[in-house]
């Protein structure tokens, strides 16, 4: 499982699907407020498109390395 380095200021790909998870659950269960509501759907809108970011680059890796399997054979 991918964890986070130290330095890194972004979460993994799986902490920021459960911070996504949570951020969904108190927008939907109504235990944040209007205002509150708007931020949190902000915040887990940059989730989702970290979330993208590191699937494409995971999509990529894996088309490198079938290219190259490719051409091994």
């Amino acid at each position: 499982m991918a964890k986070k380095s130290p330095s890194s200021s972004k979460p993994g790909f799986e902490e920021a699907l459960e911070q996504l998870e949570a951020i969904i659950e108190r927008i939907e269960s109504g235990e944040v407020g209007l205002e509150e509501s708007i931020g949190q759907y902000e915040q887990g809108a940059k989730l989702i498109r970290h979330c993208r970011s590191i699937l494409d680059r995971a999509e990529k890796k894996i088309e490198e390395l079938t290219v190259e399997e490719e051409n091994d054979e």
